[in-house]
């Protein structure tokens, strides 16, 4: 086990991984989102999200919607779930 717990959960999903997800399940191109973008308006739904919360959960990392919900850009995502 490293040091650093978080990384050792979420070993699964990576910075790459994690916006290739968000650009995926809402049908955007490689390389659209910013990583201060408002996914909310960007077309993130209820259902998307969910989606995500149980892809990541798979991956190794503990989430939930409402913590994902309240801050809904790559870059806070980011820093929540891979402690970058």
């Amino acid at each position: 086990m490293s040091e650093n717990p978080a990384a050792d959960t979420a070993a699964g999903l990576t910075v790459e991984r994690l916006r290739a997800d968000v650009e995926q399940v809402l049908g955007e191109p490689p390389g659209s989102l910013g990583e201060h973008d408002n996914l909310l308006d960007r077309g993130m739904d209820s259902i998307r999200l969910m989606s995500l919360v149980e892809s990541w959960r798979t991956a190794g990392v503990e989430t939930d919607f409402i913590t994902l919900a309240e801050e809904p850009t790559v870059a806070a995502w980011t820093r929540l779930l891979l402690d970058v």
